[in-house]
């Protein structure tokens, strides 16, 4: 709005107006106004025209009424020519008789709504837009004709098309059949060889199968002997695990410092030198048992307190020679010989003393335990052996029950195969029936299509 304003700004001053926003505005609606041209357009046909003039009177009143008079004969075939000549599927030399064709028709309507307003008193009025329209009209049901003939001519010579192919077609399938019935035949055969093989090779597996199945429960019977025994020697070793446990918590109470303290020791107590002789029989070697059980002797046990611990925490226990269990009774036998009693005197003795006498302990039941353990291990000797001879029985059967499997998926691929061929030759079989069928049944409807295709091609042009 201010573009506009500012752009009459200097008419206004010309005319002696002052020149505000309100006075410049009013101006140029005024010269718009006085400049508007409106053009309307309307068409005599139909009750529109009259009741617009009823609504709006000015439409009559005001306005410059020109009157478009009807056109002439040379007009109207001029016009016609000229947009008929633009469809293509006209031919050229029928665009002159058509158009001299719609306009004696356009005339002619003229002159009959003469005839029916003298008659009638009543106006029918044919418009140049009717007559355009009437080109339009023609034009498309020109194209819509023409397009469902060559439609239909399509069908047809797609149809013919397929029937020559058809034709050729089941030729070759013939071909094909002979084919596939010579592969059939081949698969066939090579189906009833492998199914002999699978048979032999089933009837081998079925014994191996057969002979693993008594070994296996052969080693079940084994397994059950050998648990039966495991049982006994655990429940009898369970009743050494008291001095064990008891022994372990002796050699708990001793470390570096006490045992270095009770070597230290110059001239020790009796009780302590019993304690530190029984520890040297028990580490005779080979049953050999020292004549020289002085504190020197036990001292010299003693050279390495790191390593003489270890010595004692993993003492074999369960490879004693009897001779140092004999000679080791008149020690646990002593009544001095007690780790309370010898608490008092040294801690290192007293754990010491109590580990004596809890391996000798452990010794009366391992005695007890051991040939049962023995026939145990022997027994598990045996289940070993079982077991390794079902291993090697159950890999063979496993080496055979593959071949089998190698053999039956040859087989089942055979049959596949077999049955593949089958049903191709079929399919093949029946496409040829269901083509001859077809050829037979369209015939006569070949002659027919042949004669409309030409009917339609010579519609078309």
């Amino acid at each position: 709005v201010e573009n506009i304003v500012n752009a009459v700004r200097n008419e206004v001053k010309q005319l002696g107006i002052v020149d505000n926003r309100e006075n410049c505005w009013k101006y140029f609606i005024e010269k718009v106004r006085s400049l508007l041209k409106v053009v309307l357009c309307f068409s005599p046909v139909g009750a529109t025209l009259r009741v617009r003039s009823r609504k709006f009177p000015a439409l009559v009143n005001c306005t410059t009424i020109d009157w478009f008079h009807e056109w002439p004969q040379q007009a109207l075939e001029s016009v016609s020519l000229r947009f008929l000549s633009e469809i293509s599927v006209l031919p050229k030399e029928l665009a002159i008789p058509v158009s001299n064709f719609m306009a004696f028709v356009h005339k002619t309507v003229n002159d009959i709504s003469k005839l029916y307003l003298a008659n009638a008193k009543r106006y029918n009025y044919t418009t140049p837009k009717s007559f355009l329209e009437l080109i339009a009209l023609y034009s498309k049901l020109l194209h819509e004709k023409v397009k469902a003939n060559l439609d239909r001519r399509l069908r047809l010579e797609n149809g013919l098309i397929k029937l020559a192919s058809c034709t050729k077609e089941v030729d070759a399938l013939q071909d094909v059949l002979k084919v596939q019935e010579v592969e059939l035949k081949i698969k066939n055969q090579e189906a009833d060889n492998l199914i002999v093989v699978v048979g032999t090779e089933n009837e081998k597996v079925s014994k191996e199968r057969a002979f693993a199945s008594k070994e296996e429960k052969n080693v079940r019977q084994i397994e059950e002997d050998v648990t039966a025994k495991a049982k006994l020697c655990e429940e009898d070793f369970l009743k050494a695990q008291p001095a064990l446990i008891a022994a372990q918590e002796a050699l708990n109470t001793l470390n570096k410092n006490n045992l270095t303290e009770l070597k230290s020791f110059g001239s020790p107590p009796d009780a302590v030198v019993s304690v530190c002789g029984a520890v040297l029989v028990l580490f005779s070697s080979k049953g050999k048992i020292p004549k020289d059980r002085s504190w020197k002797a036990c001292r010299v046990l003693m050279g390495n307190v790191d390593k003489f611990l270890d010595n004692l925490i993993n003492y074999d226990k369960k490879h004693i020679h009897p001779d140092v269990i004999k000679a080791l009774q008149p020690y646990i036998l002593d009544t001095e010989f007690s780790p309370e009693k010898i608490l008092a005197k040294s801690s290192a003795a007293a754990g010491l003393c109590s580990w004596v006498i809890n391996i000798n302990r452990f010794y009366d039941v391992y005695l007890i335990v051991e040939p049962k353990e023995r026939a145990l291990l022997e027994s598990e000797k045996e289940l070993k052996d079982a077991r390794d001879k079902l291993t090697a029985l159950n890999q063979r059967l496993t080496e055979l029950e593959e071949q089998l499997n190698a053999l039956q998926m040859e087989y089942d691929e055979a049959l596949a195969k077999k049955q593949k061929c089958q049903d191709e030759a079929d399919k093949t079989a029946f496409t040829i029936d269901i083509a001859n069928r077809l050829i037979g049944g369209l015939a006569n409807e070949k002659i027919r299509w042949m004669e409309s295709v030409k009917r339609y091609y010579n519609q078309i042009t």
